[in-house]
């Protein structure tokens, strides 16, 4: 399956991106890399998150990349990867 990644999610990958790299250029590089990973994953086992709780939403899954959610949505040959952010904030509305 098809994993595509919306611009919401790349801007957000960037935006980690920068704030990690304020500290250690290298970190940043290993976090990025990770929860790209983690996206990959989700082109053989698109299931493989939970269905997203808070606040209720049916048709959005999330996987957890410590301290990172992977927000994304299973379409009929793809996946969107909506969003990506650190656990402390809410998921997205829409």
């Amino acid at each position: 399956m098809k994993v595509v990644w919306s611009d919401r999610a790349l801007k957000s990958l960037a935006a980690i991106h920068v704030h990690i790299s304020a500290d250690s250029e290298a970190n940043a590089h290993l976090v990025i890399d990770r929860i790209l990973k983690r996206g990959d994953q989700l082109s053989t086992f698109p299931l493989s998150g939970r269905t997203v709780s808070h606040p209720i939403r049916k048709d959005l899954r999330e996987l957890i990349e410590q301290p990172y959610r992977i927000i994304y949505r299973v379409r009929r040959q793809r996946v969107d990867i909506v969003d990506v952010f650190h656990s402390a904030r809410r998921p997205p509305s829409k």
